[in-house]
This record gives structure tokens, C-alpha cells and sequence, in this order.
């Protein structure tokens, strides 16, 4: 027979013969009753109240950076603080991949796997194939983690990209798209500034106004993002999950390339950078990630500095108020971790509304669906003061491309094509059709 004897803090389970039992019934019994047992009792030292409590286990838990931009501040501030406030016992070190792929199976190989991952949308699939992330499905059950809390875009991104009906990565923070502007270079040339709800036509036309060459120096309208970061608003995969073949020559993609072109034909305007707008200042208006924030801050008090806000980020006609897809950061529980509790009350922690509410004080876009949380955004971020970031939440994301593991075969291609019809090397249709040609010579060489 088996009694349960509660000892400190500890539950412990003795096997014990009928008589014991009876025993222990008794002495339960006289207790009860007042009698001398239950005083001779009393007077016996109580383990609970003299045995100090049992101090957690000191655990040291490590977070592997894959791709997702953070600096050692932010670290340290926004991720290693909030978790030892929250569980003294636990402390937590960053290390960084800088081997890419390599790196990861690097770790692998080397049976030291961190035991959680902070990183990009992209990358929750090269983890899954790899087997480095846990399924969190059944452990946001046991916590009851309210999934419905954060941005649904961003659940979405996780899901597409975890494939399955697995759940592999947890949104920290989002990136967003924004059209900023030199307020300065727009006073100078007597533009009316962009405002918010304007689409890419719009913004043509405001972009044609500063083309021009003053004192020798080539002004321009606009700075374009990426090919590849444009696609995203219009949700456009790059190989068929019915074919597995590169799937480019399609209406989506030819409405990008010739938007793309639209603008490098207006004169002057090829060859612009970012840098031509952080640095020269010779670029009005620049459509882009958030990131671009950093960038302004640095100059805040330096001769580079320049009055600069931004607006909504532009979109098209028929998908009003769309900007491009959920890109934010992850963050995956390790199936290799020997802390997996630890390492998920971590990420539950991180997740939550307190550490949301500072890391988007300090400028990082809450994964939250929380209207009254998003418009905290950079309060501490001194260029941002008296800025438009309202507009930025006039938008939602657009919806995830299914992804596929030949994706980056097609990506250069397409990069290529562009800038053939850029340079009016070739047409659209041509460009598209030679460059998914190309993309499956290298699909069918890597399935040989």
C-alpha cells in the first residue's frame, strides 16, 4: 500500500503495511479530538515551518539570433532583463549564427544546440526541415497561451511557413512598411508632402516632380524597395506547390515588373540607393521596412541630420490599405534544449503584454493585435517625436505566399530579369518567361 507524506515543499511516497496505516488513523483521530496525542503532536518541531523553502535551480539559457536583425542593447534590455526580473534563477546568453545554413547544422553536429531561436519568417522553414524547432502546439495548450491575442497576419506567416498543421515559431515583433519623405527637399522644390491613403499612382506623380539636375546634382522622386520585398504585397510565390516548378510568368508578377519599370523610366531616376536618401539627400521619398528608423535616428544631432516623417505605405487601387506581408521576428523553442519549460515560459514571457508594451516603447512594432499597444510605438525614440506613425496602422499586412524550399533558386533570376528590363534590355513577358526557364534547369539539377 502506498501513503503520500507531505515533507517541506516535497511530496514523497513510502509503502506501508495495513497496520501503519491504522496507526496513523488513530494518532489522526486523538488529534482531532483534543486528546494527548494531538498536544504531543503540537509540540514536535513542524518541517514545513522550520525547512526553507527550496531555492529554483539556477538554469542558464541560450537564445540563437538566426537572421533577425538585434543589437546587443536590445538584447540585453528587451530579451535577458525581462526574463531574469520575471525568474531570478534564470539567466540568458545570445549567441549569433553567422555561418548561415552551415552554421546551423554547424551546431547541430556539434550537440550544443541553443535552446531557443530568434529569428525571420523565412528561416522557421530551413529550422523545420532541419529539426531543430519544437511543435508547440500541445505546450501553448498545457500554458493556455492565447494565440487570439496577437496579430493574425502574423499567426498566419507562422502556420504558412511551420506547414502541416505544425506551429513552430511565436511572433516577438513585426516589421512594417512606411513611405518616408525629406521634408526638407519637398519645402525646397514647393511639392505638397505625400499623404496617408495614397497609392503607387499617386506616388508617381509626386515622384515625377523632382526630376530634375540643380547645380550639377541629379535629384530623384523615389527610391524603390527590393523586387522581392515588393512582391510580398501583392502575394506573389515563386514556385507552384501543385508543379514544383518556378512560377513566375503569371499576371501578378508582370504587374509588378511593369510598376517597377514605370518608375526607373522617369528621367534620372535609375540607379538611386537608400543611401541617396539617408546620406546624399538627394532622394524624396523613400517606401521601405521600418528598419529605416534606425538609420534616421543615428543622424538625429549630426550635420546629416534633416526633417524627415512618413505616411501609409502606398498601395494599389484594388487592395486599398494593404501594405506588404507579416515579416516580423520569431521566436522557436529548441527541440534539442534540455530547459524546454524554461525556454517556453521564456518566450511566454517575452510575448506578453509588459515586455510588448516596452520593446514598443523603444521603437520594435508589438506582435499584438492591441490598438491602444501599437500606438505606444516609439515614445522613447527621439526622432519619432511629433512623427505620423499613426498613419503606419492605417494599413494590415497583406496575406503570406505558400513558400518552398526552391525559392531561393528562384530569386536571383528574377532579380536578374528585373534589371534586364530596367535597362530595356528585354521585355516583360521575355524577361519572366527566361528566368523561369532558368530557375527550373536548377529545380530538376537539384532533384537529380
Amino acid at each position: 500500500m502506498i501513503i503520500k507524506i507531505q515533507q517541506g515543499d516535497v511530496l514523497m511516497f513510502k509503502k506501508t503495511t495495513g497496520s501503519l496505516v491504522a496507526a496513523s488513523m488513530i494518532g489522526l483521530s486523538l488529534a482531532a479530538c483534543g486528546g494527548t496525542a494531538g498536544k504531543e503532536a503540537s509540540s514536535t518541531p513542524n518541517n514545513e515551518a522550520t525547512t526553507p523553502p527550496k531555492q529554483a535551480e539556477p538554469v542558464k539559457l541560450i537564445m540563437l539570433q538566426d537572421g533577425a536583425t538585434i543589437t546587443d542593447d536590445e538584447f540585453k534590455n528587451m530579451i535577458a532583463a525581462p526574463i531574469h526580473a520575471k525568474y531570478p534563477n534564470i539567466t540568458v546568453e545570445m549567441r549569433r549564427n553567422s555561418g548561415g545554413d552551415k552554421g546551423i547544422q554547424d551546431l547541430i553536429a556539434a550537440g550544443d544546440f541553443p535552446d531557443f531561436i530568434f529569428t525571420t519568417y523565412p528561416r522557421i522553414t530551413l529550422h523545420r526541415d532541419l529539426g531543430t524547432p519544437d511543435d508547440l502546439t500541445e505546450r501553448v495548450k498545457m500554458h493556455n497561451m492565447d494565440l487570439g491575442k496577437f496579430d493574425p497576419a502574423a499567426m498566419e506567416t507562422s502556420r504558412v511557413y511551420s506547414g502541416k498543421g505544425k506551429l513552430y515559431g511565436i511572433p516577438f515583433s513585426l516589421n512594417f512598411f512606411a513611405l518616408f519623405y525629406n521634408k526638407d527637399l519637398f519645402d525646397t522644390f514647393g511639392v505638397p508632402y505625400p499623404t496617408d491613403g495614397m497609392t503607387w499612382d499617386d506616388v508617381y506623380e509626386v515622384a515625377r516632380k523632382f526630376s530634375r539636375v540643380v547645380d550639377g546634382v541629379q535629384y530623384r522622386g523615389l527610391h524603390l524597395p527590393g523586387l522581392l520585398d515588393m512582391s510580398t504585397q501583392l502575394t506573389l510565390p515563386y514556385v507552384s506547390q501543385t508543379t514544383g516548378k518556378a512560377n513566375v510568368e503569371t499576371d501578378g508578377w508582370k504587374r509588378l515588373f511593369a510598376m517597377v519599370k514605370k518608375f526607373n523610366d522617369i528621367p534620372g531616376s535609375k540607379g538611386g540607393t537608400v543611401n541617396h536618401f539617408l546620406k546624399d539627400q538627394t532622394v524624396a521619398m523613400s517606401p521601405g521596412y521600418d528598419v529605416r528608423i534606425a538609420s534616421l535616428e543615428a543622424l538625429n544631432n549630426t550635420p546629416q541630420q534633416f526633417n524627415w516623417d512618413l505616411v501609409q505605405f502606398p498601395s494599389y487601387p484594388d487592395l486599398p490599405n494593404v501594405a506588404g506581408a507579416s515579416s516580423g521576428h520569431f521566436l522557436m523553442l529548441s527541440a534539442l534544449s534540455k530547459h524546454k519549460e524554461e525556454a517556453f515560459q521564456a518566450i511566454e514571457l517575452l510575448t506578453g503584454a509588459e515586455t510588448q508594451k516596452l520593446i514598443t516603447n523603444n521603437g520594435r512594432f508589438t506582435s499584438l493585435n492591441d490598438q491602444a499597444l501599437k500606438e505606444l510605438y516609439g515614445n522613447n525614440i527621439k526622432s519619432l517625436q511629433g512623427k505620423n506613425t499613426k498613419g503606419v496602422f492605417k494599413s494590415k499586412f497583406a496575406p503570406p505566399y505558400a513558400p518552398s524550399k526552391y525559392d531561393s533558386l528562384v530569386q536571383p533570376y528574377l532579380n536578374t530579369a528585373m534589371t534586364k528590363v530596367i535597362n530595356d534590355e528585354t521585355d516583360i513577358n521575355s524577361a519572366l518567361r527566361d528566368a523561369g526557364e532558368a530557375a527550373n534547369r536548377d529545380i530538376a539539377a537539384k532533384n537529380q
